[in-house]
C-alpha cells in the first residue's frame, strides 16, 4: 500500500464511520416501536357513579386518594361477593328490617337498619362542587371504568368501620386506611380478638358509623 492510499484511508474512514452510525440509527428508526397497552374505558351509568360518588364522599370524603379508593373497592367486592345488592346503587341503598322487642310492653316492633350510615341519616344531596366530591367523583369513575385500584384492599373484604368506634365484630381486621379499619369474614368461631393490620397514613376524617 502507497503512501498516499494510506492517507485516503485515513481522510475517508470518517465518512465510513460516521455513514455507518447514520445507517443504523436509520434501521433502529424503521423499527416498530413497542406501544403500551391502551385502557378502554367501560361504558359507566351515570345513575350508578352518582351513588357511588356519594357513598366514597359521605364515607371518606376527608380521607387520601387510599382511603377513598378502598371504600369504593368494598361496594365493588359486595357486588362480587353475591351476597349484597348486584350494583353500586343497590349496595349503597341496602335496608333489612331488624325486629326489636320493647322492654316495657314486651310488644315486638321493627326498626330499619342501613349498611351505610349517612343513608339512614337522610343525606343524599352532597354539594358537588366540593373539592372532595369532585376527587369522590374521580375515584369511582375510575374504579367503575378501568377497575382501578384493585390492590388497595383484598377482593375479600366487605366491611369497614371508622376508628371513632369499636364494634364488637366477629370479622378479621385486613387493614386501616386513614381513619377507617377494613375486615373480611373470619372462618374462626368467636369474636376477633386481634388488631394487626397494613396502614398507610391517615388523614382527618368525617366521623363515619360502621357499614
Amino acid at each position: 500500500m502507497t503512501y498516499i492510499n494510506i492517507i485516503k484511508m485515513f481522510l475517508l474512514l470518517p465518512i465510513i464511520v460516521t455513514g455507518t452510525y447514520l445507517a443504523n440509527v436509520y434501521n433502529k428508526m424503521q423499527q416498530p416501536i413497542p406501544k403500551e397497552p391502551v385502557k378502554v374505558a367501560k361504558v359507566v351509568d351515570q345513575k350508578q357513579l352518582s351513588c357511588l360518588a356519594d357513598n366514597i364522599y359521605y364515607e371518606a370524603g376527608s380521607e387520601i386518594t387510599e382511603g377513598k379508593a378502598a371504600v369504593a373497592r368494598v361496594v365493588l367486592n359486595r357486588i362480587n361477593n353475591g351476597g349484597f345488592g348486584s350494583t353500586p346503587c343497590k349496595v349503597v341503598y341496602q335496608m333489612t328490617q331488624v325486629k326489636q322487642i320493647n322492654t316495657d310492653t314486651e310488644e315486638p316492633f321493627w326498626i330499619k337498619v342501613c349498611q351505610f350510615s349517612w343513608v339512614c341519616e337522610g343525606k343524599g344531596n352532597p354539594n358537588k362542587r366540593d373539592p372532595r366530591y369532585q376527587k369522590s367523583l374521580q375515584v369511582a369513575y375510575d374504579v367503575l371504568a378501568y377497575d382501578a385500584y384493585k390492590d388497595i384492599i383484598p377482593r375479600s373484604v366487605l366491611y369497614f368501620h371508622n376508628t371513632s368506634i369499636t364494634p364488637d365484630w366477629p370479622h378479621e381486621v385486613v387493614k386501616k386506611i386513614g381513619n377507617h379499619i377494613f375486615y373480611r369474614k373470619s372462618h374462626k368461631h368467636g369474636h376477633n380478638q386481634t388488631h394487626k393490620y397494613n396502614t398507610v397514613t391517615p388523614t382527618q376524617s368525617f366521623p363515619e358509623e360502621k357499614v
